[in-house]
C-alpha cells in the first residue's frame, strides 16, 4: 500500500489498544513508543511488528513538511502513557494535541469510580 507522507498511521497493538505514528517523506514512520521509551524513527515493519497498518488519513491542512519536520524535531523525547503517548504524538504533529483513547479510558474509570462510590454510600444502601 501506498502511503502519504505525514500520514497517521495506526496499527491494532492489543485488547483495542491502537499505536499510532507518523509516515514519512523517507518511508518510515515515527512514533512515541511504549517499547521504546521514547519517540523514535523505525522502518515500517519494526513500526507493524507483525500486524496490519491501517490509515488514519490525514487529519489537517498542515503541508506534510511541516508535519514530519515537527515529529523529527520530537526525536529522542520521552514517552508517557498520560502525557505524551503515540496519539498525542501524531495529533500534535498536526497542530492538536489528544489522546482520543486515553480520554475514553479516563471517563470509563471516572463513571466505575462513581458507580462504586454510590453503592458504598448511605444513600443507595436498603
Amino acid at each position: 500500500m501506498t502511503y502519504q507522507p505525514g500520514e497517521i498511521l495506526s496499527i491494532n497493538w492489543h485488547a483495542g489498544i491502537q499505536h499510532d505514528g507518523i509516515y514519512t517523506d523517507a518511508g518510515t514512520v515515527i512514533a512515541a513508543s511504549k517499547r521504546n521509551g521514547r519517540v523514535q524513527e523505525e522502518d515500517l515493519n519494526t513500526f507493524a511488528a507483525g500486524r496490519e497498518i491501517i490509515s488514519k488519513g490525514y487529519p489537517s491542512d498542515l503541508p506534510s513538511e511541516t508535519v514530519i519536520g515537527h515529529a523529527r524535531t520530537q526525536l529522542g523525547k520521552k514517552y508517557n502513557l498520560l502525557g505524551y503517548n503515540c496519539q498525542h504524538f501524531a495529533s500534535e504533529c498536526h497542530g492538536k494535541k489528544q489522546s482520543r483513547q486515553l480520554r475514553s479510558v479516563l471517563w470509563a474509570a471516572a463513571g466505575i469510580g462513581i458507580s462504586i462510590a454510590l453503592r458504598r454510600s448511605r444513600i443507595f444502601r436498603t
